[in-house]
């Protein structure tokens, strides 16, 4: 069965657009049509592709499945007329859609691909820092096309790569003379809770959240509590101590993404930069 183009192209502006009217209006067509189009995909499939919700629309399971077809159908189209049409600056094109924890975005994943970035300027970057639960749902959604997290993500579909580990050390302002207090992001983080257990130590302390992990060096720095952060974001920091260089928390970086038939270039070229750069700056290369 081949799929008919107008269908996957009403399919996908809607699962972009997350509404049948924005959909509409984005491929030129009225409501109606779009409605229509939808309804044979999804008959000719023999499964519902959306939710209708009061708000607009939400993807189901065959819904993402087939999302994810739309962007590597999109991906593959732009790699194959690129190299008919003969792209004389040997440019990459296309959008680098990864998301990841914070401790990790901005200080290993940007600087390692920031020479692909330089290096070919017409392509486009969309990075994300979220909180670990949330990640693996943006990628099913198709809302990021690589995700990096602590756990590995086993799934058939799934295909992943180690980038290295992530030393979590207890670090706190230097001549802190405060009480028990540890600083996390949130409730939910078990950062410090892990760190305790592994040192065995069995004292009652406080917490404090700040948000994200330049939070807590923050706050370390203003001589709020101590905080469980990882080595390689404070290397440069005169005002933190490391309260403990003998222990050390360690978590891996894992990338995932979805397995395909055939990978474009872009994609083999971000996997390169990432496996090269991201290490190095962990210091586990």
């Amino acid at each position: 069965m081949s799929l008919s183009s107008l269908y996957l192209d009403a399919f996908y502006a809607c699962a972009k657009a997350g509404h049948f009217t924005q959909a509409a209006n984005l491929i030129h067509i009225t409501q109606s049509a779009l409605s229509q189009r939808i309804a044979k995909l999804e008959d000719e499939l023999g499964t519902t592709l959306f939710v209708r919700l009061s708000s607009g629309i939400k993807l189901t399971p065959a819904g993402e499945e087939l999302l994810r077809y739309c962007k590597s159908r999109e991906a593959l189209e732009r790699d194959c007329l690129g190299k008919i049409r003969g792209n004389h600056n040997k440019q990459l094109q296309g959008v680098i859609r990864i998301g990841g924890f914070s401790s990790i975005m901005r200080s290993a994943v940007l600087p390692a691909l920031t020479p692909l970035l330089k290096k070919n300027p017409h392509l486009k970057l969309q990075m994300l820092s979220k909180e670990m639960d949330e990640l693996p749902t943006l990628l099913r959604r198709g809302e990021i096309d690589y995700m990096i997290h602590y756990n590995e993500w086993v799934k058939d579909d799934i295909e992943t790569r180690l980038l290295g580990n992530e030393r979590n050390i207890c670090v706190e302002r230097s001549g802190y003379r405060g009480p028990e207090v540890f600083l996390d992001h949130d409730e939910n983080d078990q950062t410090t809770a892990k760190y305790l257990k592994m040192i065995k130590s069995k004292k009652s302390y406080e917490r404090r959240y700040l948000d994200d992990v330049y939070g807590l060096i923050d706050g370390v720095k203003n001589g709020i509590g101590r905080a469980i952060v990882p080595e390689h974001l404070i290397q440069s920091e005169r005002k933190i101590r490391i309260v403990d260089d003998k222990n050390v928390l360690h978590f891996p970086v894992i990338m995932h993404f979805y397995k395909q038939p055939y990978y474009t270039e872009l994609h083999t070229h971000i996997i390169q930069h990432l496996e090269l750069g991201v290490p190095k700056i962990l210091g586990t290369n």
